[in-house]
């Protein structure tokens, strides 16, 4: 596994640096602590106990000023670890290996076909032949397995649709309408997915861009508005998620509650002057090299891929 997983990075940086992209060093101790709600991190502390920021969940917003400051750049890419508290288990560690990237000029698309040529490259390298690629919309999926429209359903009948599928809660009155489509693509429908093929998911809910654009959309003869993002599933493993950026800054400055939250961090004001000053149209993806090993080898936990989990450390 330690030969395999050598391997593997190894492919992964040759892939991108043979389009003349970067390789970026990203801070792992930050100052905005709490950019994406959903994710608990872990708290820096000095040795006299005063706070001095968290340990790094993804290296966007570094990674996105970087494009600011050098728009010519083809392309800029991450492959370390980042950290998140609170997730163990068989899928998750609180430090894990994580590749990525920003693609200056590209769309939606043209990164989904980036993220599949990368697997499928990386298949190759460790003797596996190419794996069966499936398009699949978010909306038809939640029809087909739960029997509703994820764009449209009040937690009402997302919760009748979770107790139809043997799903329960400790706080159903705590959970809003993400939480229970999030509780459904994890329980329902991911482990209906393909396990042989490569799954790509595009049409997430506008509730669902967090850091990237919305676009027009319809699903069953009505007007929706959606997320320009996808998400890439190894069998019903997910391996990574893309977005077609937002550059809007007063977008984004609302999405980070900067209007009515408390004032932005040093950080988060240096991120938001820096698209104001003008970020590229690019899309970004994040993917967990621990999990694409795990598909790779067909590891049924992520202890299996890692030297050191923290079961183990």
């Amino acid at each position: 596994m330690l030969v395999q997983r050598a391997r593997l990075k190894r492919c992964l940086r040759t892939t991108l640096d043979e389009r003349g992209w970067l390789e970026i060093d990203a801070p792992s101790v930050i100052d905005s602590p709490d950019f994406e709600p959903n994710i608990a991190l872990f708290r820096v502390t000095l040795p006299d106990g005063k706070p001095a920021g968290s340990l790094h969940s993804s290296p966007e917003l570094t990674m996105k000023r970087l494009l600011t400051a050098h728009a010519d750049l083809p392309g800029a890419y991450y492959l370390g670890p980042v950290f998140r508290a609170n997730e163990t288990g068989r899928r998750h560690n609180p430090e894990f290996t994580m590749l990525e990237w920003y693609d200056n000029g590209a769309t939606l698309e043209s990164a989904i076909a980036t993220t599949l040529a990368l697997i499928q490259s990386a298949r190759e390298a460790i003797g596996l032949s190419p794996a069966l690629v499936e398009r699949q919309d978010y909306g038809a999926l939640f029809r087909r397995h739960c029997a509703l429209d994820p764009y449209h359903a009040d937690t009402d009948a997302l919760a009748h649709a979770a107790g139809h599928h043997g799903i329960d809660v400790a706080d159903p009155a705590d959970m809003t309408p993400d939480d229970w489509l999030d509780l459904l693509m994890s329980l329902v429908i991911e482990p209906r997915l393909d396990p042989a093929a490569l799954t790509v998911v595009t049409g997430y809910p506008a509730s669902q861009a967090a850091m990237a654009r919305l676009e027009a959309g319809s699903f069953e003869g009505q007007a929706i508005t959606t997320a320009a993002r996808f998400e890439v599933y190894g069998g019903g493993l997910e391996l990574a998620n893309g977005y077609h950026e937002l550059t809007d800054p007063a977008e984004q400055a609302c999405r980070l509650g900067a209007n009515d939250g408390p004032p932005p961090s040093p950080s988060q004001q240096r991120f938001l002057a820096a698209l104001t000053h003008g970020l590229p149209e690019c899309s970004g993806v994040a993917m967990g090299v621990d999990r694409l090993l795990m598909w790779l080898t067909g590891a049924e936990d992520i202890d299996a891929v890692l030297p050191f989990s923290a079961r183990r450390v």
